[in-house]
């Protein structure tokens, strides 16, 4: 759970790296280095925003769909994190990279800042930071096609058996 709050930082801008006119290739499906999450990337007004739409451990101890349990505020506590918006309102920045959102970490149950700068048609080099950009991480995330199952259209598949997982 942990590793999807660092991939989610990491991602923090990343996604918002597409303005319909000029970049339409980062639109769609990106998942971060270590295969834990994919989120969509569209365009939310002028800006860009994502959503988680797969995840490798989509469960909560309990065996049912991961919740947004950290989230400061209790009332929202119940959303499912399979749907979540967790990028709203990035940009193109002045320097050419993409950022001045805000990206929330269910794990963490806070948001923060970053900013991406695109490699190539497949790959973004992002960086999530608390505070200012040296405080941060960077990881590079890779396009991907529609995931095997995509929360907000198909839902969370039901959790395996306990005798069969072990």
């Amino acid at each position: 759970m942990l590793r999807l709050a660092a991939v989610l930082g990491l991602f923090v801008s990343f996604a918002f790296a597409a303005d319909r006119a000029r970049a339409t290739e980062l639109d769609g499906f990106w998942m971060d280095s270590h295969g834990e999450v994919v989120l969509e990337v569209e365009p939310c007004g002028k800006a860009m925003c994502a959503k988680v739409v797969w995840l490798r451990l989509p469960y909560g101890p309990d065996r049912l769909p991961l919740k947004d349990f950290r989230n400061p505020d209790k009332s929202l506590q119940h959303r499912e994190v399979c749907g979540l918006r967790v990028i709203d309102g990035f940009t193109k920045q002045p320097d050419g990279t993409w950022g001045g959102g805000n990206v929330y970490v269910p794990d963490l149950g806070m948001s923060f800042s970053g900013y991406a700068q695109i490699l190539s048609p497949t790959q973004i080099e992002v960086r999530g930071y608390v505070f200012l950009p040296l405080f941060g991480s960077t990881e590079v995330w890779s396009k991907v096609a529609k995931p095997a199952y995509h929360c907000l259209k198909d839902g969370v598949p039901p959790a395996p058996d306990r005798a069969k997982a072990e």
